[in-house]
């Protein structure tokens, strides 16, 4: 097994890579997925094993300075058993070939030699420039050739601006063992990095996406969470509950010296492959210094309030002001205790000084389709994935 050198996501894949892979990473413009590809690189020289680096826009030496300085890894970096294919080769086999036919046989000509020669055990190619010169299936087709004498993994990076469809392609046409699309929320605040773990040939592992920080030259996965909040008595509790995936279980943690009425609500769901956890705050005012920890990294708030009780809106108001300020979306989940005593959206919005754009549901917090159309809205705000 080839590692990824991203521990978490050598846990899903059951060790990392299996030898004689096809693996892509595939990235959308603007995310900050560049230490995926050379994560897996100073994995797999770490492990002892020989390594091409296909690198066609860039040189060796500016390779090695960027890499470095993303990820601190110096002495894998520097290795004797990792050869390359740069910008200045690119440049060589352009300028000696007469065709692009003869480019393309230049080209394997020079990756089965280095591959031959070196005992190479897997090809890191930057395939942008050859896709962009060679199209889809020529360029896969250069890298190819260095497979049939050895059992070769290959792993592409691609800046994939086509989308869906592109990738598709390397599954069904080409046969991709691994493949996983690198993204980042369309929405500015707060704009976070996810992959997707799209496909594995070797296990029927499900589709998952998973957020994802880079920290002193690691990718740093995490589990999103989604902060419930609201006055007390509000509903919020029994929001958490039917939140919750049906076969996970909504746990409660109390705060020290306190009743249950100042726990935190614990829930866990799955929706459009995010893994999500929810987080229930008290509701009393003097848990109020909980409420800022927990909001930290949230996604996304959800404030509930009781759709009858006027008196709770001043505390509303003061909670939804508060998540504002840290620039988090939210949404409110007006809850039908009563449903014949519900006070019109007009005066929720204009007690709660509520600009037009923020969702206001009125929901039965004890109607799990309710709580899921709430949900649905705030992760599609954020996230902007469609259904």
């Amino acid at each position: 097994m080839i590692p990824t050198g991203m521990h978490a996501l050598d846990e899903m894949l059951g060790g990392g890579i299996p030898g004689d892979s096809r693996v892509l990473y595939s990235m959308e413009p603007g995310v900050n997925g560049q230490l995926f590809m050379i994560s897996t690189l100073s994995a797999a020289l770490k492990k002892g094993m020989t390594c091409l680096v296909i690198l066609p826009n860039t040189t060796v030496d500016a390779f090695r300075h960027d890499a470095i300085t993303l990820q601190g890894d110096q002495k894998a970096l520097s290795s004797d058993k990792l050869a390359f294919i740069d910008a200045i080769d690119r440049e060589r086999i352009q300028k000696g070939a007469a065709s692009r036919d003869a480019e393309a046989r230049d080209w394997k000509a020079r990756i089965q030699k280095v591959c031959r020669e070196s005992g190479v055990d897997v090809i890191f190619a930057y395939f942008d420039l050859l896709y962009e010169e060679f199209g889809l299936e020529t360029g896969l087709s250069i890298l190819e050739s260095a497979r049939q004498d050895r059992k070769t993994t290959l792993i592409l990076e691609h800046l994939n601006l086509e989308g869906a469809p592109l990738v598709d392609r390397f599954i069904h046409e080409h046969s991709f063992d691994l493949v996983l699309t690198i993204r980042s929320s369309s929405h500015p605040l707060p704009q976070f990095s996810y992959f997707t773990l799209l496909h594995t040939s070797w296990a029927p592992l499900p589709v998952r996406s998973i957020p994802f920080s880079v920290s002193e030259g690691k990718v740093i996965l995490y589990t999103p969470k989604i902060v419930v909040t609201g006055p007390e008595h509000s509903g919020k509790t029994t929001f958490v509950s039917h939140a919750s995936a049906a076969d996970q279980e909504t746990t409660r943690a109390g705060v020290p010296k306190e009743t249950a009425t100042g726990t935190m609500d614990f829930g866990r769901l799955r929706w459009k492959n995010f893994d999500i956890t929810l987080y229930g705050t008290p509701g009393q005012t003097e848990f109020d210094p909980q409420i800022m920890p927990t909001l930290r990294h949230a996604m996304g708030v959800v404030i509930v309030i009781d759709a009858a009780d006027q008196d709770m809106f001043p505390r509303a108001k003061y909670l939804a002001g508060l998540v504002a300020k840290q620039r988090i979306p939210f949404v409110i989940a007006a809850n039908r205790k009563d449903p014949h005593k519900v006070i019109a959206e007009s005066v929720i919005r204009n007690a709660l000084a509520l600009p037009r754009e923020i969702p206001l549901y009125y929901i039965s917090a004890t109607e799990r389709s309710d709580v899921s159309r709430v949900l649905e809205s705030l992760v599609d705000y954020i996230t902007r994935i469609s259904s």
